[in-house]
């Protein structure tokens, strides 16, 4: 079968624009690439493995991801996470054309990098990768690989296996890819100095988190679209408000802000998107407080529990101020307290 290809062509400014070619194997759908000519050490597997990684450095001196993300950061050196570009994506199908954040586009690009690129953790999502949807958004995203793990239930099923149709093999998988993001932030440490790459890490580590809550709330958020199946007695599912606290964060992260420690000090933590203050402090408000009254929390879940430890936890501030006086300056990126960051080589 012919490779499919999938153009990214990111419009930086008027002056540069960056392409990138990617051709999945048409039975396979792995990615096919040329080698990468004297790959940087960042990029050796034995450097800031994942802790559950597979592979071994007899068979894989680099790690796959790795390799793909070099050709990535490489082209974004002197860009900034905020930056405004015109992305258009080529597909046989369609077009995609849209101005957004570059860690808006970078975060859709390793979507479909990490799935293909031939890292065992992330083969699993390959089927997302094949019908691959850019700039997905949280609802699009959490119905897409829901269906996706079901789907491969049912063909489990179909071959004489087993298929779990509850969704503990899918959590345990989106478990792995927070480790998995949480030592490629790690590796980008030594990549480069640009944030745009590595926030980009950070909004795919927000569905990370974001699908296993949800699973976990029964995806109370979009049951109501299946009514027609649902008896006409189908009790009312509570909702948690988990998709409009992501898109919250997402928005909050597409803003003009600099990032920095929640450590920092309390004052710092109290400037949290909801979504993430949600998570970090590991309980969520049942109902807005009123006059003299909090809001009653919830205990917290074994998910959130999970989540507070996050390697990428963020909090917002402004930075310095242009002459339009709209606040600029670039974001940082940080590492869990007992990681600091690393020094170059």
């Amino acid at each position: 079968m012919e490779p499919i290809r999938i153009t990214y062509r990111i419009r930086l400014n008027d002056k540069v624009t960056e392409v990138f070619d990617f051709d999945l194997d048409g039975e396979t759908f792995e990615l096919q690439s040329t080698p990468v000519e004297n790959p940087p050490k960042w990029t050796e597997l034995g450097f800031k493995q994942c802790s559950h990684c597979p592979l071994n450095v007899e068979s894989h001196p680099h790690c796959p991801m790795a390799l793909q993300l070099h050709k990535v950061v490489e082209r974004f050196h002197n860009t900034r996470s905020i930056d405004e570009v015109q992305l258009e994506v080529i597909t046989e199908e369609r077009t995609v054309v849209q101005t957004t954040a570059l860690q808006r586009v970078l975060s859709s690009m390793l979507g479909l990098i990490f799935p293909t690129c031939g890292c065992p953790k992330t083969d699993y999502m390959r089927p997302m990768a094949r019908f691959h949807l850019p700039l997905a958004n949280e609802e699009e995203t959490v119905f897409r690989v829901a269906g996706m793990y079901l789907l491969a239930q049912y063909f489990l099923t179909n071959n004489g296996k087993k298929g779990q149709f509850a969704f503990d093999g899918l959590i345990k998988i989106y478990e792995d890819f927070h480790i998995l993001n949480k030592a490629i932030a790690s590796r980008l440490q030594f990549a480069t100095d640009s944030d745009s790459s590595k926030n980009a890490i950070t909004l795919l580590d927000m569905y990370s988190s974001l699908v296993p809550m949800l699973l976990e709330d029964q995806l109370a958020e979009i049951r109501g679209v299946f009514k027609a199946y649902l008896p006409d007695d189908e009790p009312v599912v509570e909702t948690k408000n988990y998709l409009e606290k992501a898109r919250a964060f997402s928005l909050e992260l597409e803003t003009d802000l600099a990032l920095v420690p929640i450590s920092d000090g309390a004052s710092a933590a109290q400037d949290l998107p909801a979504w993430l203050r949600a998570v970090t402090e590991g309980e969520e408000a049942i109902g807005p407080a009123t006059a003299g009254t909090p809001a009653e929390p919830a205990k917290p879940s074994a998910i959130d529990d999970i989540l507070s430890k996050s390697s990428l936890s963020l909090a917002l501030e402004p930075s310095e101020h242009d002459a339009t006086n709209r606040p600029t300056g670039k974001a940082v990126f940080i590492l869990p307290d007992d990681e600091p960051p690393p020094k170059k080589p």
